[in-house]
């Protein structure tokens, strides 16, 4: 049986998987630390919530791309529980955090709306790998 996948060491592992899920934390926090940072408002949506909603879809999918690839053994229901535990702590911090910065605030809308963002992606890539696995084994019995 061939496989089209190449073993990575774990240092390229590290750089595919989990580097880009770090940068991006940082990233998030480096901006949650700018004062009276002001965000433009669309017509009839508000551009923050928008915001807030793709960087946490963004961050959830590289999330359970780092867990699932540092712990592959665990199964798709404990790597979404993992990457749902951390991103909803990681998000109640960045908006806790908020409060000590001049001109910010928490916000629990916002807070909300990075609870959707993620979910929902977490919700999607759950449901997408169950897919495969069970496509992948329906494959498997047909072979034999």
């Amino acid at each position: 049986m061939k496989t089209n996948r190449k073993i990575l060491t774990p240092k390229k592992k590290f750089i595919v998987y989990h580097l880009p899920t770090i940068i991006y934390a940082i990233v998030i926090i480096l901006v949650s630390s700018i004062p009276n940072l002001k965000t433009p408002s669309l017509r009839f949506l508000a551009f923050d919530k928008l915001a807030h909603f793709f960087e946490y879809a963004i961050f959830a999918f590289l999330i359970f791309r780092s867990f699932s690839n540092l712990f592959p053994s665990n199964g798709i229901s404990r790597t979404f529980f993992f990457s749902a535990f951390f991103l909803s702590v990681f998000a109640f911090a960045d908006e806790y955090h908020q409060r000590y910065i001049p001109g910010r605030f928490f916000d629990y809308y916002d807070l909300l709306t990075d609870f959707c963002g993620a979910f929902l992606v977490l919700i999607f890539l759950s449901l997408r790998f169950k897919f495969k696995r069970k496509e992948l084994n329906q494959k498997q019995l047909l072979r034999k």
